[in-house]
């Protein structure tokens, strides 16, 4: 074996081995909407409509649409029937491509011996037109066409690949031409002559084919969409024959002119990736000048006026500066507005005076140091082994390997480097009452610059009135005022396009940008703007069909827009029923009744993780009493979907949050729908089976979770504990009731078996993480339990009763140590050395210390033997 296939079998084998466990993890990873994973206000679809929907913007998919604006079966057949004359389309277009193989057999039976035809085909007036006197040259193309069509357009075995009969396909194109030439008919000649260029090309005699299309196609006069086919095609033998250019050029031209290839050619022009000033340099008018700044631009993900200024200089009217333009804004809102509006995470819903993470979207973190350095390594690693093994060592050979690892290690070095530094996150504190999310002044200044010239352009085209749908300038001018945070002036450009005639969705537009500067205007929600808003609201609303971009619109609006309005002045309830409003349930009744079983459908994450008992309580209030005031009637109005089960349910759940076990006890006692309170729950959230354990029963090691006794569901729970707390205020010294407590308490933490009785989720990662949600103080940390552990063992004077609550001390203790978290811009040796460090204080706990005062005890002894953490601790194992 020559020594650079065995470094290549070397080589590929190592890079092989590394990169299968990744692909694994790549394979399952989720996948992003795309055409829904930005905060998008300015409707893609107000212009260009079908023709180019394919290319409004989405930077998670190569085209938005795979369906071609027109379709080409449509084109043949309503060609063939006006050819032919009282001929139906539809008839064509059955015959020629709908029928299966029995009913093409049935056809060429009809059109070669007379045969009977069946039913479903004997009205048939293709069929009767062909066999019609006068006809003879379209009978003969369609015989002929019927014949080669099983060697030019055969099946494909991806398991069986075989090479196109040549041979063949080159005879039938030699005959094409001969009965092209024997033909007086026009519009059949061009077929023979295109089917002839076809059946070369894919034979793979390029020029052959070329020079088809150059001698018989082009000097045709005809407006006949096969024109368009057969330019298609020579573009292809372009590229096939190394002009790329030419074939770029030719491809703009289908692009433009045959919508019915449209998608086809845009793919092949953008697979070349030629330069668009060497294909100007070949187009003959300014309308070929703007189709090629258009097929350009529609293929751009980055921020670029260029060809949309292009297109307008060259073709002003042409529907393509529409559809660039809202290009443009759809790419601010991705790259800009996006992280602008990033105020509804969960940091920004606490209420505190949280750090948020705003993030340069245009600044990038470019992987490929990484990536080129790794595979540089695996290379080296080849070279190394094959070096090795050869009783000759060849010094050039050392060398490259020597580089080769070199060049690896500095590949990662320098992205080691730069994703610790400049990595396109910066954290900004966020601005009180502010509309926006703040951002460096660096990411202000990129695009307000940016957001200038493109109201430049606005301007001009609103101005000049070129663009048929001139008055799209002012309306993207005010929305681009909103982006700004400039509502007054955006508000006085919206006037300037009162009376003037807008297009039905061009209106709609200009009704969702004055709503959305509207509500930017409003520095408090008073009584006054509710009135205000309403009418638009209601508009929205009638709007927002299932699916529909009005209903995205709807909600993005109530999430980014009007509940932090609320939440910025401490109206949680307002926020609520606001947030109501974005989900599913504001625009679709469900009639499945399991989702009666699925509380998170109904109603907004928010309410399950945030929501007080007193907001709450309002909340349920609006529902079961009813509002009278419109506005508010309106925002509530989705409350009456909620089943009140589902609602009472959660009212309990936030009082047992809030240790308000009597109130918690009437809310769980309204539920009529026992399922919601059996003790094994199918979880909507988790896809798993959850179980309730008995809350009051002691472990020492929480997993497995003790399962065995019968359950206790949410209601029994708070009427325990409610009866508890009753005790203790009659008893503060009774030490088994407060030790009691402590255990129902330690149950909800996340390691306890009734972790459900407040809190919805569960997940690994919940163990040892940071305090967060405002129940976290026992789901996360027990530090109530550990309280009344405390106040159980200071009542108590049984040395056993006193070791049970220590032990308990410990392990609630444990739960106050946060797990330290592994970040990209982190040294991974310093992460380990946190990992230990944190693993090692779970060990050290000063309780631990405490119990050798009860070693005397049973429970010290079992504790002991099942317990690691104490065993470990004893035996001075603490690293």
């Amino acid at each position: 074996m020559k020594i650079w296939k065995k470094l290549l079998l070397y080589s590929v084998s190592i890079l092989g081995l590394v990169s299968a466990g990744n692909l694994v993890i790549w394979a399952c990873g989720g996948e992003i909407d795309p055409y829904d994973y930005y905060t998008s206000f300015f409707h893609s679809d107000v212009q260009g409509n079908k023709e180019y929907k394919a290319f409004y913007f989405t930077d998670y998919s190569f085209l938005y649409d795979d369906e071609e604006p027109a379709d080409e079966a449509d084109i043949n057949a309503a060609e063939w029937a006006a050819h032919l004359h009282d001929v139906k389309p539809a008839d064509v277009k059955k015959v020629m491509y709908k029928l299966d193989s029995a009913g093409n057999a049935t056809v060429d039976d009809y059109l070669s011996q007379n045969a009977e035809l069946p039913d479903s085909l004997s009205r048939n007036t293709y069929l009767t037109a062909l066999t019609a006197p006068g006809n003879e040259p379209s009978l003969g193309y369609l015989k002929f066409a019927r014949e080669v069509e099983p060697i030019a357009n055969r099946s494909y075995d991806v398991w069986n690949p075989t090479l196109p009969d040549s041979a063949a396909l080159g005879a039938a194109a030699e005959e094409a031409l001969l009965l092209a030439d024997g033909v007086a008919d026009d519009f059949v000649k061009l077929r023979y002559y295109y089917q002839a260029q076809r059946l070369f090309h894919y034979g793979y005699k390029y020029k052959e084919a070329s020079d088809v299309y150059q001698k018989y196609i082009i000097p045709r006069k005809s407006t006949s969409h096969v024109k368009g086919w057969a330019l298609s095609l020579k573009a292809g033998e372009a590229r096939k024959l190394g002009d790329t250019v030419l074939a770029s050029y030719l491809f703009s031209k289908v692009f433009a002119q045959y919508p019915e290839r449209r998608l086809q050619a845009y793919r092949n022009y953008h697979y070349m990736n030629t330069e668009v000033d060497d294909e100007i340099k070949l187009t003959k008018s300014d309308l070929e000048k703007a189709n090629v700044y258009a097929i350009n631009g529609f293929g751009k993900a980055d921020m670029s006026l260029w060809d949309l200024e292009k297109v307008y200089q060259y073709q002003p009217a042409s529907p393509m500066v529409g559809v660039l333009l809202v290009r443009e804004i759809n790419k601010l809102e991705q790259y800009y507005l996006t992280p602008l509006l990033s105020n509804n995470a969960e940091s920004d819903y606490r209420g505190v005076d949280a750090k948020v993470v705003s993030k340069n979207q245009h600044t990038v973190i470019f992987n490929w140091p990484l990536v080129l350095g790794i595979v540089l390594l695996i290379v080296s690693a080849g070279f190394g082994i094959f070096v090795y093994k050869q009783p000759a060592k060849s010094k050039p050979m050392i060398g490259l390997t020597i580089l080769l690892f070199l060049g690896g290690l500095a590949g990662i070095a320098r992205f080691a480097f730069f994703s610790g530094k400049a990595d396109g996150y910066k954290t900004e504190a966020t601005s009180g009452g502010s509309f926006f999310v703040a951002q460096p002044d660096s990411v202000q200044t990129l695009y307000n610059g940016h957001i200038e010239k493109l109201r430049a352009f606005c301007t001009t085209l609103n101005s000049e009135g070129k663009y048929p749908e001139a008055n799209i300038g002012g309306l993207a001018n005010a929305y681009l005022y909103f982006m700004q945070n400039k509502p007054e002036e955006g508000l006085a450009e919206l006037t300037k396009l009162d009376g003037k005639q807008l297009s039905a969705k061009l209106n709609d537009q200009k009704q969702i940008v004055k709503l959305l500067l509207s509500a930017q205007r409003l520095k408090k929600v008073e009584k006054v703007d509710e009135n205000a808003l309403l009418p638009a609201l209601q508009w929205l609303n009638g709007k927002a069909a299932h699916g529909s971009n009005f209903e995205k619109t709807q909600r993005d609006f109530y999430i980014h827009v009007l509940a932090p309005a609320y939440l910025r002045q401490r109206d949680t309830a307002m926020a609520a029923i606001a947030l109501l409003k974005s989900t599913e349930v504001a625009t679709d009744q469900p009639k499945n009744p399991d989702y009666a079983f699925f509380p998170d459908y109904w109603m907004p994450q928010f309410w399950f993780n945030f929501m007080h008992s007193g907001p709450m309580k309002q909340v349920v209030d609006w529902r079961e009493k009813g509002v009278s005031d419109p506005y508010l009637s309106f925002l509530a109005s989705d409350l009456k979907k909620i089943p009140a089960d589902l609602l009472n349910e959660l009212m309990g759940t936030i009082y047992l949050r809030e240790h308000q076990y009597d109130l918690a006890a009437a809310s769980l006692g309204k539920i009529k729908n026992t399922k919601l309170l059996s003790t094994k729950q199918e979880s909507s959230y988790m896809g798993v089976t959850q179980l309730q354990g008995d809350p009051f029963v002691m472990q020492i090691n929480d997993y497995p979770r003790d399962y065995s006794t019968k359950g206790v569901n949410k209601v029994q729970f708070a009427r325990e504990m409610n009866s508890l707390y009753q005790r203790v205020k009659e008893n503060p010294k009774d030490a088994n009731t407060l030790f009691k407590i402590g255990l129902g308490l330690y149950s909800t933490c996340v390691d306890g078996n009734s972790w459900r009785n407040i809190s919805y989720s569960w997940s690994s990662t919940d163990l040892g993480r940071a305090p967060f949600y405002y129940y976290d103080g026992d789901y996360i940390q027990a530090r109530l339990a550990q309280s009344y552990f405390t106040k159980a063992r200071a009542a108590s004077s049984d040395p056993e009763m006193k070791a049970r609550c220590t032990f308990l001390l410990a392990k609630c203790d444990q739960k106050q140590h946060v797990r330290p978290e592994y970040s990209g811009k982190m040294d991974y040796e310093q992460y380990q050395k946190l990992e230990k460090a944190f693993d090692a204080s779970l060990r050290t706990s000063s309780y631990f210390n405490e119990m050798k005062a009860y070693s005397g005890t049973k429970f010290y002894q079992v504790a002991v033997e099942e317990c690691s953490y104490l065993r470990d601790f004893i035996g001075g194992n603490q690293k």
